[in-house]
Parts: structure tokens; C-alpha cells; sequence
């Protein structure tokens, strides 16, 4: 599990509007968490970095993870350049600060504690997720400002496809993530290794 992965990015030619919470010059690092999905305190684990003085466009670059069972860390170009960082030195439960209950009353049960360790649920195998955000409904793209979809319409999957002609145009021939190669090691000593 203690495992880390740089991962070299190609350049891209993107086209970005200014946006405050960043754009094609910024990346950012989040643990998904929470008894259940509604409960997701991944806002206690996120963190963010922008490349200096460039884009991401204008070169290779390197993203990493460094996993143990006593911290998760993720950078950018190099290790002093962390973009988030958590360390396992108390329970996910205690650290989410959950209700007694979900919004229709039934009771939040602790799914994590009972292993006596801190790193739950962040013990086991997990998904890595490379992604570029272009759109969303969970309100990190504000509603206005020319953007063809409204984030709590049930049609705004559609909305955003029927637009196509708008936003299709600003991505050039290249707007897009090319990965170079992905690298992968587990540290001596953990988990039999």
C-alpha cells in the first residue's frame, strides 16, 4: 500500500477563461471520505498548487503520491513541492466530525475505528483518479458567466452536450491529458514486500 507514482504529463495547447479557482495553471490533490456519500468530508483532505511562473501547457511535468500507513502526500515537480498533505494521527471518524445522523434521521455509524487504526480507511487498495475538471454540478463552476448549463438542473449533462458548438471551438487540437508513463513502487518491507 505504501506506494508512489510519478506521473510526467505531456504539454497541451488549452485555451482557459480567468477563473479564481483556477484553471490550466493549478492542480489539485483530495481524499474522497464518509460513512456514507452525503457525508463526504473531502474538504478536510483537499489541497492545491500552481505551477510557477507557466502553465501547464508550456511542459512536462511530474505528479506524485507517496502512500504509508503513517501519512498520504501528493506534489508537484518535486517532493518540496507538496499539494497535500495527511497524516494519519487520529481516526477519519474523529477527524470528519459527523452527526449522530443523515438528514432523514438514521444514525451515522463509525465504519473505521474499530481497526485501531488511524490510516482507515486509507488501509486498503484504492483508485487513482487523473482527470481534467471541464465541467461539474457540484458548484466549483459558478452558474452565469456564459456557462450553457445551470448545476442543479436534472438536464445539465445535456445542457453542457448540446453546447458543444461553444465550448468545443476553445479546446483546439490538443485539450487534452496525455500521460507519458505511469511508475509504481512499494516500499521494502510492507505488505510482505
Amino acid at each position: 500500500m505504501s506506494s508512489f507514482w510519478p506521473l510526467p504529463l505531456a504539454p497541451a495547447q488549452l485555451i482557459s477563461l480567468s477563473y479564481a479557482a483556477g484553471g490550466f495553471d493549478r492542480v489539485s490533490s483530495t481524499l474522497h471520505w464518509g460513512p456514507e456519500k452525503d457525508q463526504d468530508r473531502y474538504i478536510e483532505t483537499d489541497g492545491s498548487a500552481s505551477v510557477l511562473h507557466s502553465t501547464f501547457a508550456e511542459g512536462f511535468h511530474t505528479f506524485g503520491l507517496e502512500w504509508s500507513e503513517k501519512y498520504m502526500f501528493t506534489y508537484l515537480d518535486n517532493r518540496l513541492n507538496q499539494v497535500l498533505y495527511v497524516k494519519f494521527d487520529q481516526s477519519f471518524w474523529h477527524r470528519g466530525w459527523f452527526p449522530p445522523a443523515n438528514q432523514d434521521g438514521t444514525p451515522l455509524v463509525d465504519p473505521w475505528s474499530q481497526t485501531g487504526l488511524d490510516s482507515t480507511p486509507f488501509d486498503q487498495d484504492f483508485y487513482l483518479i487523473l482527470n481534467v475538471a471541464v465541467g461539474g454540478t457540484n458548484t466549483y463552476f459558478p452558474d452565469g458567466n456564459g456557462k450553457p448549463w445551470v448545476n442543479e438542473s436534472p438536464l445539465a449533462m445535456k445542457q453542457f452536450w448540446d453546447a458543444q458548438s461553444e465550448w468545443y471551438p476553445t479546446w483546439k487540437e490538443s485539450g487534452e491529458m496525455v500521460v507519458k508513463i505511469v511508475k509504481m513502487w512499494q516500499q521494502k518491507g510492507w505488505n510482505n514486500c
